[in-house]
């Protein structure tokens, strides 16, 4: 607050001109208040897993970023996720849960405060199109699976349906689909990637894979058939070492017709 002159009150002008400076001093003050824990301690993330931040449920994810040692929880939409690992001070993984197809927000608990971050991430179906050439190989797949048969001279015994994977039935779908759009028909890509690698790069962690290719076939019966009378193709099929299947399938190039198979085992 100002003072008059010695001996003599302020003049209104001059209390005017007290009160603007407070005010004035007040709002520059705010300008310098120190952060406060919770706003110190707000992650700032980024996902670097799976490739095109695309999921399904059971996909391994990883986050990385500050002040993530801080993260107690994480929520992907409204759905919690069961365990969030500690990597380092600068990233995180956790399992996807569960979750219905589309983009969902990720939120980071951090003590009692959520902080919604600028992360989303995009599901896809956990199940191929129920009316699909893929759904249906599919479905042929785990019926061959479910009776004992030979491959070839070896005898394989039934073994349990396999699960649907999205991620990969997005990589057997993208092979099929590269190999008719550029007429070439092999389980290594032009560029010499493996389909093994393929898998890999889509973030999908294994302990076991395997692919089965076709091109020619006009059904999902006939490509069926046709990989079970070939003794490696059936073994694939009747394998016990892999627990889930993607199917790609896609039309056009020089056969005409073009599927792939990828099957897999994830990393616990």
């Amino acid at each position: 607050m100002l003072q008059g002159s010695p001996g003599r009150a302020a003049t209104p002008a001059l209390r005017r001109l007290a009160v603007a400076l407070t005010v004035v001093l007040t709002v520059l003050a705010g300008w310098f208040v120190p952060a406060t824990d919770a706003q110190a301690a707000a992650p700032k993330a980024t996902l670097l897993s799976p490739a095109g931040v695309s999921t399904a449920g059971g996909t391994r994810i990883t986050i990385t970023g500050k002040n993530l040692t801080k993260v107690k929880a994480v929520y992907l939409g409204s759905t919690k996720v069961k365990k969030v690992t500690h990597v380092s001070k600068s990233k995180i993984r956790i399992t996807a849960p569960s979750h219905a197809a589309g983009t969902v927000k990720v939120t980071l608990l951090v003590g009692k405060k959520k902080y919604s971050t600028s992360l989303r991430l995009t599901y896809v179906s956990n199940t191929p199109g129920a009316d699909s050439f893929e759904a249906e190989v599919f479905r042929l797949t785990n019926n061959a699976r479910g009776a004992a048969r030979a491959c070839g001279s070896t005898r394989m015994p039934k073994v349990p349906a396999l699960a649907w994977s999205a991620t990969l039935g997005g990589t057997a779908r993208a092979h099929s689909a590269d190999m008719a759009a550029n007429k070439y028909f092999a389980h290594a890509s032009q560029d010499g990637t493996s389909f093994s690698d393929r898998i890999s790069q889509a973030g999908y962690r294994w302990t076991s894979v395997a692919e089965n290719i076709a091109a020619g076939q006009q059904t999902p019966a006939a490509v069926v058939s046709a990989w079970l009378n070939s003794p490696g193709h059936c073994r694939n099929i009747m394998s016990s070492q892999v627990t889930q299947l993607g199917v790609g399938y896609a039309a056009g190039g020089t056969y005409g017709s073009y599927w792939t198979q990828d099957f897999g085992k994830p990393a616990a």
